[in-house]
Parts: structure tokens; sequence; C-alpha cells
């Protein structure tokens, strides 16, 4: 077990070295250096970065160790509280006192919280300031102080040492780690519905027209030693009869609890979008967590997207390129399907592509929720992630959970400005995917919303140039 491990770490690393297009979608030696360093300066809702409220605990710890380390100096020599109080502060000699030291500290522990914590300034100008006057002050402190008649000259030594190196620490950590990762964060371009969400893998020398994140989400992806081998090329999906009646179960539920899903009554808005009418909404539901809920109008008939989405589930790649990949596995029954589906990447590459191998049930609905043949009220696709023979894991790509989802297409009837009643489509988009890294929520917050709303998009340029063909 363990030469197989060592084995398949050592194929990884000469693989990601030879490689250079491996290397172009693969960060997975680092990503946990820079997935924590991407977060640290971020600012959630204008509130202070991770980066720099470590800051401002580390100046508060330099005060306090300060105080201590001076209170045990003092303490040493076996005098009272009062006696040390007057021979330290009311009898005040640069020559025999180290209270100057704990001054020196309080000075600079209320000179960088007013400027860095309460102002929130950016420039290292004050933190240069409070460390060239602390390394000055105790220079000169080891000239003129009364050395030989000290009494505990190793604490007294190291209390000096100890401010020169809490100070220096200070510059350090606040040139070196908040300043850049703050600038990097504030930097980025906000996500909007036009952002680019999703950065397909270019061939080497082929330069993007947006600006490349350094750092992708990426998690190690679980292989078992028993876990099945891929599918040969063009070698057909054998399913038992027992998996194939899985199969159809899944699907059936999948169905039922995306339609229950999207009828819940309690939706919180997460945003809306440029277009008259689009909103993407979420709840939180006992049995898959946090849903997300598009809603829009897509001016084509009902009937012909859900038939496109349905029959041409291959040609989705042509027209949208939020799905790098498409490919049909196999029929499992009457509106039941296997297919793989790679997604491009999202928030400005900061999730890097996922994989998907979805079980797919698409039926005609009634108002109630049940399958119809006969005056359907809606058309419905539901999905949800399954493990099927000859699709594992593969080691450079993120095997996505789909929990729940679907599209519903409801039909709708409109009177243009000249008077003409057309067919429109009421589009919902159910969404809950596990992404499998360890992406924080308020990420996954703006990336799922973005998402969908660049989604429709595509959705509506497509429906475009099919009324300009003439294809309904």
């Amino acid at each position: 077990m363990a030469d197989h491990h060592i084995r398949e770490a050592a194929e990884s690393l000469l693989e990601s070295v030879s490689n250079p297009h491996y290397r172009t979608i693969s960060h997975s030696h680092s990503v946990n250096l820079t997935t924590e360093d991407l977060l640290a300066g971020y600012r959630p809702q204008g509130r202070m970065s991770s980066v720099r409220r470590f800051f401002c605990l580390f100046v508060t710890f330099d005060l306090l160790f300060t105080s201590l380390m001076w209170l045990i100096c003092v303490m040493m020599r076996g005098e009272t509280l009062m006696q040390i109080f007057n021979q330290e502060i009311v009898q005040y000699s640069i020559k025999t006192s180290l209270f100057d030291i704990v001054l020196v500290a309080v000075l600079r522990f209320l000179l960088l919280i007013l400027f860095y914590a309460a102002l929130y300034i950016n420039n290292w100008s004050v933190i240069a300031l409070s460390t060239g006057g602390t390394c000055a002050f105790l220079i000169a402190k080891v000239f003129v102080f009364d050395w030989p008649n000290a009494v505990q000259p190793v604490y007294q030594v190291f209390l000096i040492l100890t401010s020169f190196t809490l100070a220096w620490g200070e510059a350090w950590f606040l040139d070196f780690r908040v300043l850049p990762l703050e600038l990097e964060a504030n930097t980025r371009r906000p996500l909007t519905e036009r952002t680019p969400l999703l950065n397909p893998v270019r061939p080497t020398g082929v330069q993007s027209v947006y600006g490349e994140s350094t750092v992708n989400w990426f998690s190690p992806v679980e292989s078992p030693e028993s876990s099945p081998r891929p599918r040969a090329p063009g070698e057909q999906v054998i399913l038992t009869q027992d998996l194939i009646d899985e199969y159809k179960q899944q699907a059936e539920e999948s169905l039922q609890s995306s339609w229950k899903i999207l009828n819940h009554p309690n939706w919180r808005l997460e945003k809306r979008g440029s277009h008259r009418g689009d909103i993407v909404e979420s709840t939180i539901t006992e049995q898959y967590g946090k849903v997300y809920r598009f809603t829009g109008v897509v001016e084509c008939p009902a009937k012909f997207l859900y038939e496109e989405f349905k029959n041409n589930l291959t040609k989705l790649p042509e027209w949208n390129p939020t799905i790098l990949k498409t490919e049909f596995i196999k029929e499992v029954g009457p509106g039941v399907d296997l297919s793989y589906q790679v997604t491009a990447g999202g928030g400005r590459g900061i999730i890097a592509p996922r994989d998907f191998v979805i079980l797919r049930r698409t039926a005609q609905l009634s108002r109630e929720g049940k399958v119809t043949e006969v005056d359907p009220y809606c058309y419905m696709t539901s999905g949800t992630s399954v493990q099927v023979p000859g699709y594992p894991p593969q080691k450079d790509m993120v095997r996505g959970n789909n929990k729940v989802g679907c599209w519903v297409m409801k039909p709708k009837t409109v009177q243009t400005a000249g008077g003409k009643i057309e067919e429109c489509t009421v589009f919902h988009w159910l969404m809950c995917c596990d992404l499998k890294g360890k992406i924080p929520q308020f990420v996954l917050d703006a990336a799922f919303a973005t998402v969908m709303l660049d989604y429709i998009v595509h959705v509506r340029k497509f429906a475009a140039e099919s009324r300009a063909k003439g294809l309904f």
C-alpha cells in the first residue's frame, strides 16, 4: 500500500515537471499556502482582513509580553511593589530604570493601532517610524544603562533584545504580509454578472484577454486502491440490471427532491442580474444544505428549450462556454440517462475546472409535480452525481458532486409592443454542488450567483440565434 502511494506521488511529480501543459491546470503542490494567502487579504463586506487582525493581535502581544518581562525583571530584586514603583517610575532614571522600555511598547502599540486599525492606512511609513524610533532608543539605552550595578543583567538584556526583535517582527509582517496580500485582494476585479467566471485551459502560447489568477482551488481526489479502471476509447459501458434499477430509482428521487425544493417557501435574495427579472436566491435545506435558485425569462418556447437540453446534450459546449465538455454515456431508461461533463473554472480562476458524472431525468410535469404526457405545466431536467464504471476520478481533475439540481422551463405567453402574442419561458435553475475543495462560503456565494447569471446570458444568446435561423 505504501509503495503504491509513493509510486503514484513520484509519477505525479515527474509529470508535473516534464509536462508544461499539466502545470497550467494543476497547482495542487502549493494549494494550501496560496489559498490561505488569497483569503487573508480579503475584506468581507469592508471589514478588517484576517491578516491585519493578526497584525493587531501581534502588536497587542508585543505590549503584553514586554510588560510581563519588565515585571519579571523588577520582581527578581526581592523588593516590594511600592519600592519598585518609586525606583522605576517615580524616581525614573534612564541609567537604572527599565520602565522606559514598557513606555516605548505602549507608544508603539498606540501608534500602530491608531493608524493600521482605526484609520486603516496602507502605507509602511508609520511602521518605519515606530521601528526606527524603537531601535534608536534601545541602542542608546544599551550605552547609558548602568550595567555594572545591574541586579539581574541576564533578564534585563533579554528584555531589551525582546523589544528590539518584536519591533522588527512587526515591521516585517506588515511590509511583507499585510500590505501585499491586501493589495492583491483589492486589485482583483469585482465579481459581476458580466465577469468571465470561466477560464478554460488554453494551449501554450495563447494569451487570455482576462487577467489570470495565480491560484486555483484544488482538493485531493480520493483514489481507493480498488477503484475501477478508466474506460478505454470506444469501450461500451456495461451496466448490470441491479445497477440500472438503482439508477432509475435515484433519478426519480432526484426529480421529486428538486421539485420539492424548487417550490420551497423560504428563499433569500443573493443577487440581482442586469436583465430585468433575473434573480439568484438561496435557501437552507435539512438534507442538502444551502441550495441556490435562479429565476429569469428567456424569449423562446419552453418546449423548444427543453428538447434542446434533452436531445442535444453533447452540443452544449458549442454555444455555452461555461461547459468545456459533455459526453453522453448511456441511456438507462425512458427519460433517464448518464453523461460526463467538464465545467470551466470559476471565480476569476480561483475555482479550477471540475468534472461531473451526472444521472439525468427528463420529464414533463403537471402543476402538482407529477410526470405527464399531455398538457404539461412545465418541462424539467434534473440531475445528480453518481458513480459509473469506467469513469473514475482523474488525477488532473477535481471530481465535483452535484447533490441536487434541475432546470425547469415553464411556458408563458406575453404580448409584444406590436400587440402580437408570443410564447416565452420562465426559466428556473436549481443548484446545490459540492466542489470538493476547501473553498470558503463567501467565495462560493459569489461564484455560484455569478455563474448562474452568466449562464443565462448564453441561453438567451442561443435562443436569439435559433429564432434568427427560424428554428421556432
